[in-house]
């Protein structure tokens, strides 16, 4: 469980599960988003931290501005996942010691056609990390719709062991009811850690935290 606290809030936020986070003001949203865009360990203005009071770690946290921007397949993510693959390959040294056989015969291969060139070249040694990214290894997205691809999301940040809360920005505009009920339930089933933050009220949680425009803050509970 983490906390979060910022200007206007008379005590931390608790975020455990799903939380949603309503700001009706426009400069306080926009100053609120662009701290967690810029967010550090030792962040001044909004502050996340966990049980003990140890703040939240940036590559702990995973924000997404953008649903249908934002890319499952950037370098961040892609290195976090050749990690776990080369972890498992060398849990296994008999797949390993064959994979390195057939990279080095592949490398004197290219080596040997060097031999041929009119200038001289050299090459460097083929790491396990550059052949996953030349085979072109990458998450596979078959969404067809915007829940779909938020679900893809989330199974994503779920994998990701070191990620640790999920902050997404004016998702609720695309989902109906249903979804956010859905989006909610799942978030809590699976244990995981997700604070949506709107700028306007969307149907389907169960509760949620509103600061409007007086700057007063709320926690409203749905029937």
């Amino acid at each position: 469980m983490f906390s979060l606290n910022f200007d206007f809030l008379d005590e931390p936020i608790k975020l455990e599960g799903f939380t949603e986070l309503v700001i009706e003001n426009r400069t306080v949203f926009t100053k609120v988003v662009q701290a967690l865009y810029e967010y550090s360990d030792d962040e001044n203005y909004i502050q996340i931290f966990n049980e003990d009071y140890q703040a939240l770690k940036t590559n702990e946290l995973m924000l997404v501005n953008d649903v249908l921007g934002f890319d499952i397949n950037s370098p961040t993510t892609l290195k976090l996942v050749y990690q776990d693959i080369i972890r498992q390959i060398n849990d296994k040294p008999e797949v390993k010691s064959k994979i390195e056989s057939y990279l080095n015969q592949a490398i004197q291969i290219i080596k040997d056609e060097l031999v041929e060139f009119e200038i001289d070249l050299v090459s460097d040694e083929i790491l396990l990390t550059e052949a996953l990214k030349s085979l072109g290894v990458k998450i596979e997205i078959v969404s067809d719709t915007i829940f779909e691809r938020f679900f893809e999301i989330i199974q994503v940040f779920k994998y990701l062991k070191a990620k640790e809360l999920l902050v997404v920005i004016n998702a609720g505009v695309y989902f109906s009811k249903s979804e956010i009920a859905a989006i909610a339930e799942y978030t809590e089933l699976q244990n995981m850690n997700m604070l949506m933050i709107n700028s306007a009220k969307y149907e389907g949680v169960k509760s949620r935290y509103v600061l409007d425009e007086d700057f007063v803050i709320m926690h409203e509970h749905m029937v």
